[in-house]
């Protein structure tokens, strides 16, 4: 009879401190990754969000200079959501053509300062009250025989978020269009 007792007391031990640590470091690991990978979602969430409002912003501007006839030159309006009223310009020229300076894959280069006339700074506003500014530029070249063509090459970017490379870069929306041709 005693001997049952022995073997019955092994086999009901509990934990020891040294495993009770290994299983407690182990659960933190993957909670902290799971946490992470919410962290993570949600950054790229609200870069998403800003990344499409963006492409907004800059096809607002493209549809304007898009929808006027290639010959012609006219100076637009854009309204934001604050009543703001930037002009536009249309104007472009043969090679390198007008507007914003180029980096040499052909995108707005925003390193460069801003040329009146083809920049603005545009506003969109959420459904919650969230005012959020984008940097729109263009550049205009004219192409074709007799310049009877452009190419317009349009480009927005969140200032905040190009200029805090933090954990959400998002890098500028660039859109191209020709007309005319």
């Amino acid at each position: 009879m005693k001997r049952s007792s022995k073997t019955n007391r092994r086999k009901i031990e509990g934990f020891s401190l040294i495993e009770l640590m290994v299983a407690m470091f182990i659960l933190s690991v993957g909670v902290l990754g799971g946490m992470m990978m919410v962290i993570l979602g949600m950054t790229r969430d609200n870069s998403n969000r800003l990344d499409t409002t963006a492409t907004n912003a800059a096809q607002a501007v493209l549809e304007q200079i898009a929808g006027a006839p290639s010959t012609s030159n006219p100076i637009f309006t854009v309204t934001d959501c604050l009543g703001n009223t930037p002009q536009v310009n249309t104007t472009g020229s043969a090679s390198p053509g007008s507007g914003a300076p180029l980096l040499n894959n052909g995108d707005i280069d925003f390193s460069k300062a801003a040329v009146a006339g083809y920049q603005m700074n545009y506003t969109v506003c959420g459904t919650n009250g969230l005012q959020t500014p984008y940097d729109v530029r263009w550049h205009i070249t004219a192409i074709g025989p007799g310049n009877s063509g452009k190419l317009v090459i349009v480009s927005a970017r969140q200032p905040f978020m190009a200029t805090n490379r933090g954990i959400g870069f998002i890098a500028p929306v660039t859109l191209r269009t020709i007309v005319g041709m």
